[in-house]
């Protein structure tokens, strides 16, 4: 009997560390802080950023995206790394951990090596590499971001620069 508790809690441990693999590519709808502006991403279509009150596209990206940030102007759009908050264990420093765009035009990637200044603030999950948690975008135009150690950062979204930078 304890030989069995020891190893169903062995299997919970096991599970709860286990990475889950992200479902496949589907429609995404993002809305902005005060609700005005909607980003719609679409594996086949692309991505759109519509100012909803007129009802009216304002601009494209021509890929999907699994995470994105639109804010309250509709001009500003950050795209989180499709992998979201795990990134692989093999990743390179460029690797784009966020990309800051204005109207369809990149504006600035932040990379591994920007915002982790060492690799020891990662944090090993069972398959992957835990770097941080996009939190959104808050009303002041901000992009909050806690990296893996905890540390908060707030990324100006029309600049895609941190104050600290």
């Amino acid at each position: 009997m304890r030989a069995l508790v020891v190893v169903a809690i062995l299997i919970a441990v096991y599970t709860a560390k286990a990475d889950t693999p992200l479902p496949p590519p589907t429609k995404t709808i993002v809305m902005s802080p005060s609700g005005c502006m909607r980003a719609v991403s679409e594996p086949k279509a692309g991505t759109h950023i519509e100012d909803t009150k007129r009802h009216k596209v304002l601009w494209c990206l021509p890929d999907w995206h699994r995470s994105l940030f639109v804010a309250n102007d509709g001009k500003h759009l950050v795209k989180q790394y499709d992998g979201l908050n795990l990134i692989p264990l093999d990743f390179t420093d460029d690797l784009v951990l966020l990309t800051f765009w204005r109207e369809g035009k990149k504006l600035r990637d932040i990379t591994v090596r920007d915002f982790v200044p060492g690799h020891h603030i990662l944090q090993h999950t069972a398959s992957h590499y835990h770097w941080g948690i996009v939190h959104g975008i808050d009303p002041e135009g901000r992009l909050k971001v806690e990296r893996a150690d905890g540390k908060i950062f707030l990324f100006d979204v029309s600049t895609g620069k941190t104050p600290e930078a």
